[in-house]
C-alpha cells in the first residue's frame, strides 16, 4: 500500500462525514453513498482510512481545550471585548461547567460529537472490509481498531461510562459502565497489537504501529485507578491499579526495535519538521495548508506578533511560568517581557504604541489587559505556514511521557529509588544538560529528590508539568494525583464538587439519546 495518509485525509474525511454527520447513532442518514456502493478498492479503503484517521486532529481542537484550561496551566483571560465569547473560556477554567453551561456545550459537545464521528467511521469502514480482500487487510484492520479504541480512550477520560459501539446499526444505545469501557480499549489494543508494523516508511508517518498501541495502554494502566474507578457526587472511588502492567507496555516502547530515543534538541520534538523526530510514538498529523494546519500560535501570540494577526488569547498561568527553574531548557517554550515578531525579530508594540511587553502576572481574568500573561510557544513557528496554518505535528505520545510512565509505576510498586534515577537519567538529565545526548547521560546538574513515595509522587507531577505543560496531560495528572478539584492556583482558591473529575455529558446528546443518564452531580 503506497497510499499516504495525510495526503488523501480531506478526500476520506469528506466522503464519509455525508454518511456519519450523526454522531449519536440515532439520526437516520441522508446520504446516498453508502459503503456498500463504494468500498470496493484499495484505493477507496485508504480514503476510507484516512477519514478515520483524521478524527485525531479534533483531539487537539476540542479534548484539548478542556484538557488544559480546567487546570493550573493555562487561561483564556477576556480582554476588553475579545475572548469573552459567552463565558465559555470562564465556565471551562472555573470549573463551573454543567450540562448546558457554554463550556460544555462548546467543547465537550465538540469533544463528544467528533470522538463519536471517529468511532462511527472506524465501524463503516470495518463493516465495508468484511466484503474486501488486499493484501494489507490485516494491517488496516488492526489500525482502525487501535484508532476507535484511542477514541474511547478518550471518551471515558472526560465522560466515563459511555455506549461501546461496534456495528452501523442506527439506535440509540445506553452507556457501558467506565471499567467496561477500559476493558473493551484494553482488549482491543491488545488484539491489534500483533498485525500492527513495527515502523512505517517515511511517507506513512503518522499511521499507527505497534509502539502506538503500547503507549496507549501505558497511559490507559498509568490511570488504571481512576479510569477503572466510580465517580458519585461525593467523588471519585479508586479501582484496580495497573502498575506493573504499566511498566510492561512502557518496556516494550523503549526496548523497540522502532529505535525510539529522547531527541538531544528537546524543541525539535515540536518544530515544523517534527514529523522525522525518533521520540515520537504518536501524533496528529497537521499540514500548512489551509484548514489542515496547527493554529496553536494564532490561539497565543499578541495581535502585532505574527502575520496573519494572532487572537492574543491562551496564556500561562504564573504559577506554572514561576514553577520552572530559569536554567531549565524546558522554560524556552515561554514568552514573557519584552516582545518582538516571531517572523521578522523586530521589536512589536501593542495596539496603543507602547512596546509590547507581556507580564507574566494576571490579576483579573475578567478584564486582563493585552499584554497579560506569559505565552506559550511550544510549537514554533513553521516558516512555511499557510496563513494560521502549521505544519507541526502535535505528538499525542513521545518517549519522554513514556519515561515519567514508567517511573510512576516504579515508585508506586515501591522502587522510589530506582524511579528517581530512572527520571534524573533521562528527562531531568536532558533538561539541563544543554546539548547532550540522553538517555546515555549521567551528569544531572539540577535532580529530582525524593526519598520516599509520597515525595515522589510529588516530584513526579511537577516534573510532568516541566516536561509536557500544553500537552494535553494536566487535567488527567492532577485527577490521579488527587489534586484537580481540591488544587489550588491563582484563581482556584476554593474546592470544586468532587463530582468534576468527569464532565457532564453535554445534555444535547441526552436529548438525541434518552437511554444515556447523565454523570452523577450534574
Amino acid at each position: 500500500m503506497k497510499k499516504s495518509i495525510r495526503g488523501v485525509a480531506l478526500a476520506g474525511a469528506l466522503l464519509l462525514s455525508p454518511i456519519l454527520g450523526c454522531t449519536d447513532l440515532t439520526e437516520v442518514p441522508k446520504s446516498a453513498i453508502t459503503p456498500d456502493q463504494y468500498y470496493k478498492t484499495e484505493d477507496q479503503i485508504v480514503g476510507g482510512l484516512a477519514s478515520v484517521y483524521a478524527a485525531m486532529q479534533q483531539v487537539v481542537q476540542n479534548g484539548y481545550d478542556i484538557a488544559e484550561i480546567t487546570s493550573d496551566e493555562i487561561v483564556v483571560p477576556t480582554r476588553g471585548s475579545d475572548w469573552y465569547d459567552n463565558g465559555q473560556w470562564l465556565d471551562l477554567h472555573g470549573q463551573t461547567f454543567t450540562p448546558n453551561s457554554t463550556g460544555t456545550l462548546a467543547f465537550g459537545e465538540g469533544t463528544w460529537t467528533s470522538m463519536f464521528q471517529g468511532v462511527a467511521r472506524a465501524n463503516v469502514l470495518l463493516d465495508a472490509l468484511n466484503n474486501v480482500d488486499f493484501a494489507d487487510k490485516k494491517t488496516v484492520i488492526a489500525e482502525i481498531r487501535t484508532l476507535r479504541a484511542f477514541y474511547y480512550f478518550e471518551l471515558q477520560d472526560l465522560f466515563g461510562g459511555v455506549p461501546i459501539v461496534t456495528d452501523i446499526a442506527v439506535t440509540a444505545r445506553p452507556a457501558n459502565t467506565r471499567a467496561e469501557v477500559f476493558a473493551f480499549i484494553e482488549s482491543e489494543l491488545k488484539a491489534a497489537r500483533p498485525d500492527l508494523p513495527v515502523t512505517w516508511p517515511a511517507n506513512m508517518n503518522g499511521r499507527m504501529t505497534q509502539g502506538a498501541a503500547d503507549a496507549i495502554l501505558a497511559s490507559l494502566y498509568l490511570n488504571a485507578q481512576v479510569f477503572t474507578g466510580t465517580v458519585t457526587t461525593a467523588g471519585l472511588q479508586k479501582g484496580t491499579a495497573h502498575w506493573q502492567d504499566a511498566i510492561d507496555a512502557c518496556d516494550r516502547i523503549i526496548n523497540s526495535s522502532a529505535g525510539y530515543q529522547l531527541m538531544s534538541d528537546w524543541r525539535k520534538n515540536f518544530t515544523a519538521d517534527n514529523n522525522t523526530a525518533p521520540e515520537i510514538i504518536m501524533a496528529a498529523k497537521f499540514a500548512a495548508a489551509n484548514g489542515q494546519g496547527l493554529d496553536f500560535l494564532m490561539r497565543a501570540l499578541h495581535y502585532n506578533q505574527y502575520t496573519p494577526s494572532p487572537w492574543n488569547g491562551f496564556s500561562a498561568l504564573a504559577d506554572t511560568y514561576f514553577a520552572f527553574n530559569s536554567n531549565d531548557i524546558r522554560k524556552q517554550i515561554f514568552l514573557a517581557g519584552p516582545q518582538v515578531n516571531i517572523e521578522t525579530g523586530q521589536p512589536v508594540t501593542d495596539r496603543a504604541g507602547n512596546p509590547l511587553i507581556f507580564d507574566p502576572n494576571i490579576i483579573d481574568i475578567t478584564a486582563a489587559p493585552e499584554n497579560a500573561g506569559a505565552r506559550i510557544i511550544k510549537w514554533p513557528n513553521d516558516p512555511a505556514h499557510v496563513a494560521q496554518n502549521n505544519g507541526n505535528d502535535y505528538a499525542t505520545f513521545r518517549l519522554g511521557e513514556i519515561y515519567l510512565i514508567k517511573a510512576e509505576a516504579m515508585n508506586e510498586l515501591g522502587q522510589t529509588a530506582q524511579a528517581v534515577a530512572l527520571v534524573n537519567s533521562t528527562t531531568r538529565a536532558r533538561a539541563f544538560a544543554g546539548a547532550t545526548e540522553c538517555p546515555s547521560c549521567s551528569a544531572t546538574p539540577n535532580p529530582m529528590v525524593a526519598t520516599d513515595q509520597q515525595s515522589f509522587r510529588d516530584a513526579i507531577l511537577q516534573e510532568r508539568l516541566f516536561e509536557l505543560t500544553a500537552e494535553g496531560k494536566r487535567r488527567q495528572d492532577l485527577i490521579r494525583m488527587g489534586k484537580y478539584t481540591t488544587g489550588r492556583w491563582t484563581f482556584k482558591t476554593t474546592d470544586s464538587p468532587a463530582y468534576k473529575v468527569l464532565f457532564p455529558i453535554p445534555q444535547p446528546e441526552i436529548d438525541n439519546n434518552p437511554m444515556l443518564k447523565q454523570n452523577p452531580g450534574y
